[in-house]
């Protein structure tokens, strides 16, 4: 403390609001535990889909082969699992971060394509 608020008697404790109310850590923890489950089912429904596909739509697809898309999709269910179990690896976690872009990368871009190969064109 400064020798002024010293001599001028505005002492403050390290505790400035002892009886302080922490309303926002239990609205930022059921929010990571909303994204922990939404990933964590996003990440298993990408691992089905992908081992559901036929392997000759991925090469059709001009995709990566089924086994290379079912690794990352199962890697990152595996990661995005655990999210909801330990806190190693929960959303603002960087593991975590790079599971949900290999996810979404599957659902967002591989799987359109693999649909459109498989089905034919939606139009």
């Amino acid at each position: 403390m400064d020798r002024a608020a010293t001599q001028s008697g505005n002492r403050r404790s390290p505790d400035t609001y002892p009886d302080q109310v922490d309303i926002l850590s239990p609205v930022i923890l059921v929010v990571t535990l909303i994204i922990s489950w939404a990933g964590a089912i996003g990440g298993v429904f990408a691992l089905i889909d992908a081992l559901s596909r036929r392997s000759d739509a991925y090469a059709a697809a001009d995709k990566q082969t089924k086994g290379t898309w079912v690794g990352i999709t199962a890697a990152c269910g595996a990661v995005m699992g655990l999210g909801v179990v330990t806190p190693l690896f929960e959303p603002p976690g960087l593991l975590w971060l790079a599971a949900s872009v290999g996810t979404l990368v599957y659902l967002l871009d591989v799987r359109p394509r693999l649909r459109e190969v498989q089905n034919g064109s939606r139009w």
